[in-house]
């Protein structure tokens, strides 16, 4: 009698310990996709809107360098160089880490996104860009932590605050994007989309690029994103990488320019 009782009780501990949440639980749950409270696209629209506070309209992430220079005058070259910039830069290495982050996010994954998070710094070998990057990613961060009220930007933003990873903004992206139900598809075309939109909002203040032009760039590159969607989303993290060492070159030299209107 005195050994079933003893099996009982044993049986009923593990299973009070099996429905105890771990830590990875704990995570899951704190980066679950909560969405917006409506309709998904709209979340997806607001997100990639230019007056979204992120800081993106203030970076040309070397750009300047070059039309100081006269390298990029007109139209043609703004659209050459902005998309070499897309395929090489972003859809080899920010792209990867915004698939990467969704995933992990989606996961609970907080090692994961930490490791993503040194890795795209790591990436980004002018100091400009690196702070770029880290400026407009805590500002995507209270962004959605404020507006969206998301728990996982709550969460990154006390492990940012404990000095474990930087805050990067391909890295939050990722995560606000899971967090608002976006699908994963989704998620890093829009990141795609934004980046070059963004890009040449910039270009069109510095060189003579009319609207019409400008959008006419931006229309332009949609089989271009949607390639470098798939690109990026099917890269591992060890694969992530950069091979655009001529705009590196510019942003470098962008801090001693006589004059600048972008912070990078």
């Amino acid at each position: 009698m005195t050994m079933i009782t003893e099996q009982a009780t044993t049986m009923t501990t593990m299973r009070l310990m099996a429905k105890r949440p771990t830590a990875t639980d704990k995570a899951r749950a704190a980066f679950r996709p909560q969405g917006n409270g409506g309709d998904q696209l709209l979340a997806l629209l607001q997100l990639t809107n230019a007056s979204f506070p992120t800081g993106a309209f203030t970076h040309s992430f070397g750009f300047e360098t070059w039309i100081d220079a006269q390298v990029v005058a007109d139209a043609a070259e703004a659209e050459r160089r902005s998309r070499d910039w897309l395929r090489y830069a972003i859809a080899t290495g920010d792209a990867v880490a915004v698939a990467l982050s969704y995933r992990a996010a989606l996961d609970g994954d907080v090692d994961a996104l930490v490791a993503l998070d040194a890795q795209v710094g790591a990436l980004k070998l002018s100091r400009e860009t690196r702070s770029a990057s880290v400026m407009t990613g805590k500002a995507l961060l209270a962004a959605c932590r404020d507006i969206f009220e998301l728990e996982g930007t709550r969460r990154f933003e006390a492990i940012v605050a404990d000095g474990a990873c930087e805050g990067h903004h391909a890295v939050l992206y990722g995560i606000a994007g899971a967090g608002l139900a976006l699908g994963e598809a989704e998620t890093v075309t829009s990141y795609l989309w934004s980046s070059i939109a963004n890009l040449v909002a910039v270009t069109q203040r510095l060189v003579p690029l009319g609207q019409v032009d400008a959008q006419r760039i931006v229309k332009a590159a949609g089989p271009l994103i949607d390639e470098c969607s798939a690109i990026a989303r099917s890269r591992p993290a060890e694969r992530m990488c950069s091979a655009c060492a001529a705009l590196d070159a510019a942003a470098m030299r962008h801090e001693r320019l006589p004059t600048r209107l972008c912070i990078s």
